[in-house]
């Protein structure tokens, strides 16, 4: 949750940065909001999608279950690259990383609600408590 949440704290620094025009000290402080949303991704998204991926699937399914994550994620990466120009062009910089920090903060929500802790756990109890919760829900 920690790097979900300066992700979309950086997120939010750059939507107001880039509604403020092209003065140094704006382009300053998105060099800086830019720098601290990667090094937040570093601590959150980056390692822990796949330590996560590793440890969610049963081992009858794992290494087929793992390559279909990755496609999912090497995909929306792509559509991402994609679609980003055409939308900055069309909303503005400001308004496009304001529906991603809105994005962030649906993140935040969903790991805090979905995303088991898996800390000190063998893969037999992990798979035993994501039973138990999709048996009872969140």
């Amino acid at each position: 949750l920690v790097g979900s949440s300066g992700m979309t704290a950086c997120l939010v620094a750059l939507s107001f940065v880039f509604r403020q025009g092209d003065a140094p000290s704006s382009q300053i402080a998105a060099f800086f909001a830019i720098l601290g949303f990667v090094g937040f991704y570093q601590l959150g998204f980056g390692p822990c999608t796949w330590l996560v991926l590793s440890e969610v699937f049963p081992l009858r399914v794992r290494s087929e279950a793992l390559g279909i994550a990755s496609l999912l994620n090497f995909g929306s990466n792509l559509v991402v690259t994609a679609v980003f120009e055409r939308q900055r062009e069309a909303i503005g910089s400001g308004p496009l990383f304001g529906i991603l920090a809105i994005l962030g903060m649906v993140s935040i929500i969903f790991v805090a609600v979905h995303v088991i802790e898996t800390k000190g756990l063998s893969l037999e109890e992990i798979q035993q408590k994501l039973s138990q919760q999709s048996h009872n829900g969140p």
